[in-house]
This record gives C-alpha cells, sequence and structure tokens, in this order.
C-alpha cells in the first residue's frame, strides 16, 4: 500500500487514537506486533469507519509495559497483515510524544519501511532516546548549518564501544605531537585514555553536533549516519587485512551481506583508506564498493607490536596494566564471531566447542591460556567456572595489549593474526566450522590451511597435539610464516608516523 495521511493524539490519559486516511481504508483492522516477542503478544485495535478514515484507537495501559518496547504497527487484511506506512505532520523524528505517570509514548517512522512504529518505556530511558533519535534526524542540517572546526578530531572504535584498533594507536601518536588539535572520543566504556579527552556518547545530540563540524574523522567501522562536509577528511582505518569474505563479496545470506548497501552509503564519505598492504589495497575497496583513494601505509597498531617492549620493564608494566601475573607465558585463544548465531541486533551467541578443562590440564605449568572474545559476542562465560590456568580477558577492550604480552595465539578466522604475524611468535588455528564456514557462512579470500603461518586443527585432540609438538611445528611452517610476513606485514613498521605525516601533517 502506499502511503496514508496520519493524525495521532490523546484521549483523556486512557486511549490513543489514530487517524488515517488514504490507501489504509481498505484494511479489516489495525494490529501493533512489540519487536522481538510473539505474534501472541500482540495488541488489536479497536477500528471504525469516520468519513474517509480509518479510526483507530488503543488501550495506554496496555502499551506501556515495564520495559522498553518498539511496537510495530500493521494493517490487518483477512488473514494477512503488511507495516502501516504512513505521511505524518512535518516534525522531529518522533513526531508524537506525551509523558504518561512514570512513562514516555512517541511515534516515529522505522528507517528500513518508512512504517510506523510506537515507542513506550520508563521516562528518563524514553526522553534520552527520544532525544537522541532526533538529533540523529537533525544530522543533515547541523552538517549543512554547523561552521566547520579546523582544530577538532573525533576519534571512534568499533561503533563506540571500545579504546582500541587503529584509531587508539594513532590518537596516541597524534595526541602529544599535535597539542593544536582538539581531540574527541566517541567511547562509553572505563578504559583510562592517555591526556584525559573529552568523551561523547555514540548517539547522543552532542555526538552529532560533534560529527557535523569535525575537521578530521577517524574511525574503523562506520559512523550511524552518512554525509560530511566537503572540507572534512574522513580516514576510514578498518580493522585487520581479511580471511573472510566481506561485503559484496559474500555470496551466502548473512548480517554482512545485508549490511554491505549500508558500508557502501558510508563509503561514499571516506576521503581516504588506510591499507595494510598490497593484498587489503586490493580487497577492500572492492568489497565495500568504494572508489576513493587507498593510503597503504601499514596499521597504527602494528607499531606496538612490531616493537613490543622498548624496556627491560615495560612487559612487566604491560601484565600489571591488564592483571595478569608476571611469571607466566601465556596462550592468547582469540576466535571470530560466527553471521549464524544472531541473538540480537548485531549481538551473536558463541559455543566455545574447545574443551578447556583438557586444555588446561595439557599446559605447561607456568603457561596460561588467555580467552578474549569479539566485541559482538553476547554470550559471557562464568569465570568461576573455568580452570585456574585460563582467564577471561573479554572485557578488554583492546587485543593488541594482549597480543603484545602473549607468547602463542590461537585463533581461527579472525584477522588478529594478520597483526600477531608481526611479532613472528607461533600462531595455531582451530577451526572446528571449517567446512560449514567456507560454504554457508562468509568463504574465505586465502586458502585455508594452504596459505596460512601455522597448522589447522578441527578439534580440541589436534590443538593439543600441536601445542605438544610446538617446536617442530614451528619449524614446519618456518618457511611459510616467513613468506605470510612478507606479503602482509612489510609495511606495518613505522606506520604510525606515515599516517599522520600524509592526513595530519606537521603543525602550522
Amino acid at each position: 500500500m502506499n502511503a496514508a495521511e496520519l493524525d495521532i493524539a490523546l484521549e483523556g490519559e486512557s486511549t490513543l487514537r489514530l487517524d488515517m486516511r488514504g490507501p489504509c481504508a481498505a484494511a479489516d483492522g489495525l494490529r501493533l506486533q512489540p519487536r522481538g516477542r510473539g505474534r501472541e503478544r500482540a495488541l488489536v485495535a479497536h477500528t471504525e469507519r469516520v468519513g474517509d478514515a480509518l479510526r483507530a484507537r488503543v488501550s495506554v495501559e496496555q502499551l506501556l509495559a515495564a520495559q522498553a518496547v518498539r511496537w510495530d504497527v500493521r494493517l490487518a487484511a483477512g488473514d494477512r497483515d503488511e507495516p502501516l506506512r504512513a505521511r505524518p505532520q512535518q516534525g522531529e523524528r518522533h513526531f508524537f510524544s506525551t509523558r504518561l505517570g512514570e512513562h514516555g509514548l512517541s511515534a516515529y517512522l522505522s528507517d528500513s519501511a518508512e512504517s510506523l512504529v510506537l515507542y513506550s518505556a520508563p521516562r528518563d530511558q524514553h526522553a534520552r532516546v527520544m532525544a537522541d533519535e532526533n538529533a540523529r534526524a537533525n544530522f543533515p542540517r547541523w552538517l549543512h548549518e554547523l561552521p566547520l572546526r579546523e582544530d577538532l578530531v573525533l576519534f571512534e572504535s568499533f561503533l563506540g564501544k571500545t579504546y582500541a584498533g587503529n584509531p587508539r594507536y594513532l590518537y596516541e601518536a597524534l595526541h602529544p605531537a599535535r597539542p593544536d588539535l582538539q581531540c574527541v572520543w566517541a567511547y562509553q566504556g572505563n578504559e583510562t585514555i592517555p591526556g584525559n579527552p573529552p568523551r561523547v556518547r555514540r548517539g547522543s545530540a552532542e555526538y552529532y553536533r560533534v560529527l557535523a563540524q569535525a575537521k578530521y574523522r577517524v574511525n574503523n567501522v562506520l559512523f550511524p549516519v552518512h554525509g560530511r562536509k566537503p572540507e572534512t577528511v574522513y580516514l576510514q582505518t578498518w580493522h585487520g587485512t581479511p580471511l573472510k569474505r566481506l561485503g559484496y563479496d559474500i555470496e551466502v545470506a548473512g548480517p554482512e551481506a545485508d549490511a554491505r548497501d549500508n558500508l557502501r552509503r558510508e563509503a561514499a564519505s571516506w576521503s581516504v583508506l588506510l591499507s595494510a598492504n598490497a593484498f587489503s589495497s586490493q580487497i577492500l575497496p572492492r568489497a565495500f564498493g568504494y572508489d576513493g583513494p587507498v593510503m597503504e601505509a601499514g596499521y597504527p597498531l602494528a607499531d606496538a607490536l612490531h616493537v613490543p617492549f622498548e624496556h627491560p620493564d615495560a612487559r612487566a608494566a604491560a601484565l600489571r596494566a591488564l592483571g595478569l601475573p608476571q611469571d607466566r607465558r601465556y596462550l592468547l585463544y582469540a576466535p571470530t564471531w560466527r553471521d549464524d548465531q544472531p541473538i540480537g541486533a548485531w549481538r551473536f551467541g558463541f559455543d566455545l566447542q574447545l574443551d578447556l578443562a583438557r586444555v588446561s590440564a595439557a599446559l605447561a605449568p607456568d603457561q596460561v591460556l588467555l580467552l578474549k572474545t569479539h566485541h559482538l559476542v553476547a554470550a559471557q562465560l562464568d569465570s568461576a567456572q573455568l580452570p585456574d590456568n585460563v582467564i577471561d580477558v573479554s572485557a578488554r577492550d583492546d587485543v593488541t595489549e594482549l597480543c603484545r604480552v602473549s607468547d602463542i595465539l590461537i585463533t581461527d578466522y579472525s584477522s588478529v593474526f594478520f597483526d600477531f604475524a608481526v611479532t613472528g611468535r607461533p600462531i595455531l588455528f582451530f577451526c572446528y566450522d571449517l567446512d560449514h564456514y567456507a560454504e554457508r557462512i562468509r568463504g574465505f579470500y586465502l586458502d585455508v590451511p594452504g596459505d596460512l603461518p601455522g597448522p589447522v586443527s578441527r578439534d580440541t585432540d589436534e590443538l593439543i597435539a600441536h601445542l605438544h609438538d610446538l617446536p617442530a611445528i614451528t619449524a614446519a611452517h618456518a618457511e611459510r610464516y616467513a613468506a605470510f610476513r612478507a606479503r602482509f606485514c612489510e609495511r606495518h613498521a613505522g606506520a604510525t608516523a606515515r599516517v599522520i605525516e600524509q592526513v595530519f601533517g606537521a603543525r602550522a
């Protein structure tokens, strides 16, 4: 159906009235489906014809749940229904809003289908969400109206969830080198940031104003809105050399394939894409639908791995900062997420598969296994159930910090091994679902296991065998490891200085 003209009003404090004119007149009724809940939880509105309008009334008491609820409004016709596409009066994104006791209730149009959504939540939460979403809707206007700030740099890493990756290591070099620049971090975590820069909460009104005005942007994923001023310099650092297929190179359905058009729109705002090597310079632009400049300068985060500890006591200091014992050798297990295990919006489950009890028993007395799950994994391990020589470090923002102190890396399809290879230390691969991942999830750019710099294990027994025979395994893969480093890691040394010089230049 085409979009309906819509008026929403409150009758007293007990009833929400919706008057709809246009194509919806043929509908039999209205149904409100709570997002993420079963169809049996839907509300059926009382409807009647009033002239050329379809009028629906909904009980406010039923709408105001104890927790936040998004209600998708759907038109019913026989045994079928479809989203109610509407044309409300001009205004904010939340074009209707009211407070009812300790709750707030508002209406807006969905991003995907421009269909009607009702949002109810406890009052403070509702006000915060509504303000954030209205600010997002105002971003195009702010981008046009607010003046450019020549000294402002906005940093963001992994959707504002971490102080990590290339943005972190670029900032830590830029901040002392260019004190004339005002660096701001979009970050809602607890890590201490050197220099104590201002922080903004991703998605807040302040965040969108900074995004609109900053002369420089640095990100390793994407911002929630697209577009920039012509004078803005947007450095996209990305977050790894790809083993698994990305964007338009993915040939099967899944969340990454669904998101690629959004990433292509974001890529239109990039001033320059940072690449770690010639391989990435070829793959990333094609996968992202990007046709702009590529800076093949290496990754700033790899500088920390290339010469990890310049002073004798630096490793001890790094271990203290991580809360890890000093007199241990560390194995880091850092697997990636699985596209086929969604449990929410960009949140995924995690099947460990690795038998931690048996790995624990196989470790030497001075060895400890560090477990770092991906930032998109929502599942949490019960630390109390872990063996004494296994530590869950998933709460740490930055996997590079863990790579610096680790003697061995165990991973699967995560790009972390491309960075860890800078160290020359052993890399083992635990790929229990290799065939499934290759054929049903993403697929790969390289031959697994033929091109990897270490052996591939399919189960816990095989991994333990590789750990016990590590010297022989390392020797057997030495030539392949050297070729891998020459192909993928040669640009990393000195990358930070090159990026700063090319993007920010010297202080005026």
